[in-house]
Protein backbone atom coordinates (compact mmCIF):
# COMPACT_ATOMS: atom_id res chain seq x y z
CA UNK A 1 0.00 0.00 0.00
CA UNK A 2 2.83 2.39 0.85
CA UNK A 3 4.44 1.80 -2.56
CA UNK A 4 1.19 2.61 -4.35
CA UNK A 5 0.78 5.78 -2.29
CA UNK A 6 4.34 6.92 -3.04
CA UNK A 7 3.82 6.33 -6.77
CA UNK A 8 0.53 8.26 -6.64
CA UNK A 9 2.19 11.23 -4.90
CA UNK A 10 5.12 11.11 -7.34
CA UNK A 11 2.74 11.04 -10.34
CA UNK A 12 0.78 14.00 -8.93
CA UNK A 13 3.95 16.02 -8.35
CA UNK A 14 5.22 15.20 -11.84
CA UNK A 15 1.90 16.25 -13.40
CA UNK A 16 1.99 19.53 -11.47
CA UNK A 17 5.56 20.23 -12.63
CA UNK A 18 4.76 19.43 -16.26
CA UNK A 19 1.63 21.58 -16.09
CA UNK A 20 3.63 24.49 -14.71
CA UNK A 21 6.14 24.20 -17.56
CA UNK A 22 3.43 24.58 -20.19
CA UNK A 23 1.58 27.50 -18.67
CA UNK A 24 1.44 30.66 -20.73
CA UNK A 25 2.34 34.10 -19.43
CA UNK A 26 0.73 35.09 -16.16
CA UNK A 27 -2.51 37.05 -16.59
CA UNK A 28 -2.65 39.92 -14.08
CA UNK A 29 -5.95 41.43 -12.91
CA UNK A 30 -6.26 45.15 -13.55
CA UNK A 31 -6.84 45.73 -9.82
CA UNK A 32 -3.24 44.56 -9.18
CA UNK A 33 -1.71 47.17 -11.50
CA UNK A 34 -0.11 50.21 -9.84
CA UNK A 35 -1.35 53.44 -11.45
CA UNK A 36 -0.44 55.70 -13.16
CA UNK A 37 0.83 53.57 -16.04
CA UNK A 38 2.64 54.18 -19.31
CA UNK A 39 0.83 52.82 -22.35
CA UNK A 40 3.02 52.13 -25.39
CA UNK A 41 1.17 51.72 -28.66
CA UNK A 42 2.76 50.78 -31.96
CA UNK A 43 5.59 48.54 -30.82
CA UNK A 44 6.23 46.85 -34.17
CA UNK A 45 7.94 48.15 -37.30
CA UNK A 46 5.16 46.75 -39.49
CA UNK A 47 2.33 48.52 -37.71
CA UNK A 48 0.47 51.59 -38.82
CA UNK A 49 0.55 53.34 -35.45
CA UNK A 50 3.68 55.29 -34.57
CA UNK A 51 5.53 54.23 -31.44
CA UNK A 52 4.00 56.40 -28.76
CA UNK A 53 4.25 56.34 -24.96
CA UNK A 54 1.60 58.14 -22.96
CA UNK A 55 0.56 58.23 -19.32
CA UNK A 56 -2.80 56.80 -18.28
CA UNK A 57 -3.57 58.02 -14.75
CA UNK A 58 -6.15 55.42 -13.73
CA UNK A 59 -7.98 52.22 -14.63
CA UNK A 60 -10.87 54.07 -16.29
CA UNK A 61 -8.57 55.95 -18.69
CA UNK A 62 -6.64 52.78 -19.57
CA UNK A 63 -9.93 51.03 -20.35
CA UNK A 64 -10.98 53.43 -23.13
CA UNK A 65 -9.29 54.14 -26.44
CA UNK A 66 -9.86 56.41 -29.39
CA UNK A 67 -11.45 54.51 -32.27
CA UNK A 68 -8.66 55.40 -34.71
CA UNK A 69 -6.07 54.03 -32.26
CA UNK A 70 -8.11 50.90 -31.62
CA UNK A 71 -8.39 50.24 -35.37
CA UNK A 72 -4.59 50.50 -35.68
CA UNK A 73 -3.92 47.90 -32.99
CA UNK A 74 -6.95 45.67 -33.43
CA UNK A 75 -5.28 43.41 -36.00
CA UNK A 76 -2.48 41.65 -34.14
CA UNK A 77 -0.98 40.48 -37.46
CA UNK A 78 -0.12 44.12 -38.24
CA UNK A 79 0.92 45.26 -34.80
CA UNK A 80 2.37 43.88 -31.61
CA UNK A 81 0.11 44.22 -28.59
CA UNK A 82 0.26 47.50 -26.69
CA UNK A 83 2.58 47.47 -23.68
CA UNK A 84 1.53 48.65 -20.22
CA UNK A 85 4.21 49.63 -17.69
CA UNK A 86 2.92 50.32 -14.21
CA UNK A 87 4.37 52.71 -11.64
CA UNK A 88 6.32 49.85 -10.05
CA UNK A 89 8.04 49.06 -13.39
CA UNK A 90 6.05 45.87 -13.94
CA UNK A 91 5.60 45.33 -17.68
CA UNK A 92 2.60 43.73 -19.37
CA UNK A 93 1.31 43.03 -22.87
CA UNK A 94 -2.27 44.18 -23.42
CA UNK A 95 -3.87 41.20 -25.17
CA UNK A 96 -7.31 40.04 -26.28
CA UNK A 97 -8.41 43.63 -26.79
CA UNK A 98 -12.08 43.95 -27.64
CA UNK A 99 -14.03 47.13 -28.23
CA UNK A 100 -17.46 47.46 -26.68
CA UNK A 101 -18.99 48.76 -29.92
CA UNK A 102 -19.26 47.33 -33.41
CA UNK A 103 -18.30 48.58 -36.85
CA UNK A 104 -21.36 50.76 -37.38
CA UNK A 105 -20.77 52.66 -34.12
CA UNK A 106 -17.09 53.10 -35.03
CA UNK A 107 -18.00 54.49 -38.47
CA UNK A 108 -20.40 56.96 -36.85
CA UNK A 109 -17.83 57.94 -34.17
CA UNK A 110 -14.41 57.74 -35.86
CA UNK A 111 -12.76 59.92 -33.22
CA UNK A 112 -14.86 58.72 -30.28
CA UNK A 113 -13.66 57.01 -27.14
CA UNK A 114 -14.59 53.35 -26.99
CA UNK A 115 -14.65 51.24 -23.82
CA UNK A 116 -12.40 48.17 -24.03
CA UNK A 117 -11.93 44.85 -22.41
CA UNK A 118 -8.49 43.26 -22.43
CA UNK A 119 -6.10 41.03 -20.55
CA UNK A 120 -2.73 42.04 -19.16
CA UNK A 121 -0.09 39.32 -19.47
CA UNK A 122 3.21 39.66 -17.67
CA UNK A 123 6.23 40.05 -19.94
CA UNK A 124 9.46 38.19 -19.34
CA UNK A 125 11.52 41.36 -19.01
CA UNK A 126 10.68 43.44 -15.94
CA UNK A 127 12.10 46.35 -13.98
CA UNK A 128 13.20 49.94 -14.40
CA UNK A 129 15.92 49.30 -17.00
CA UNK A 130 13.57 47.29 -19.23
CA UNK A 131 10.86 49.95 -18.85
CA UNK A 132 13.32 52.74 -19.68
CA UNK A 133 14.51 50.89 -22.82
CA UNK A 134 10.96 50.33 -24.09
CA UNK A 135 9.90 53.93 -23.45
CA UNK A 136 13.10 55.48 -24.85
CA UNK A 137 12.57 53.64 -28.14
CA UNK A 138 9.25 55.43 -28.70
CA UNK A 139 8.98 58.09 -31.37
CA UNK A 140 6.56 60.16 -29.28
CA UNK A 141 6.71 60.66 -25.52
CA UNK A 142 3.58 62.14 -24.03
CA UNK A 143 2.47 65.28 -25.77
CA UNK A 144 3.81 65.82 -29.28
CA UNK A 145 7.37 67.08 -29.11
CA UNK A 146 9.85 68.05 -31.74
CA UNK A 147 12.90 65.82 -32.13
CA UNK A 148 15.18 68.04 -30.05
CA UNK A 149 12.83 68.06 -27.06
CA UNK A 150 12.31 64.31 -27.35
CA UNK A 151 16.07 63.67 -27.28
CA UNK A 152 16.45 65.92 -24.22
CA UNK A 153 13.60 64.08 -22.50
CA UNK A 154 15.19 60.68 -23.22
CA UNK A 155 18.51 61.94 -21.82
CA UNK A 156 16.78 63.05 -18.63
CA UNK A 157 14.93 59.73 -18.51
CA UNK A 158 18.28 57.88 -18.53
CA UNK A 159 19.08 59.57 -15.21
CA UNK A 160 15.70 58.83 -13.59
CA UNK A 161 15.97 56.55 -10.58
CA UNK A 162 12.32 55.55 -10.36
CA UNK A 163 9.32 54.82 -12.52
CA UNK A 164 7.62 57.84 -10.92
CA UNK A 165 10.41 60.03 -12.33
CA UNK A 166 10.02 58.54 -15.81
CA UNK A 167 6.24 58.96 -15.70
CA UNK A 168 6.65 62.61 -14.66
CA UNK A 169 8.97 63.22 -17.64
CA UNK A 170 6.55 61.66 -20.11
CA UNK A 171 3.62 63.59 -18.71
CA UNK A 172 5.31 66.99 -18.35
CA UNK A 173 4.02 69.85 -20.42
CA UNK A 174 6.52 71.15 -23.00
CA UNK A 175 7.63 74.71 -22.27
CA UNK A 176 5.73 77.50 -23.97
CA UNK A 177 7.33 78.73 -27.19
CA UNK A 178 8.51 81.92 -25.50
CA UNK A 179 10.26 79.95 -22.74
CA UNK A 180 11.93 77.58 -25.21
CA UNK A 181 13.30 80.30 -27.46
CA UNK A 182 13.83 83.02 -24.91
CA UNK A 183 11.61 85.45 -26.84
Amino acid sequence: MAGFRAKFIFAGALAALLGACHQGPKVVPLKDVAFPVVLIIGSSPRDQVAHAADVEPNQRDLSVMRVETYLGIGDQTLSDPPIVIDSEARIYDMTEIKGQHGSLWMMMNPTGLMPLTFKLTERKEQGLDAARALISACEYLGRDLDGERRVARVQRMAKATSMAGIIALIDEMPPAEDEATGH
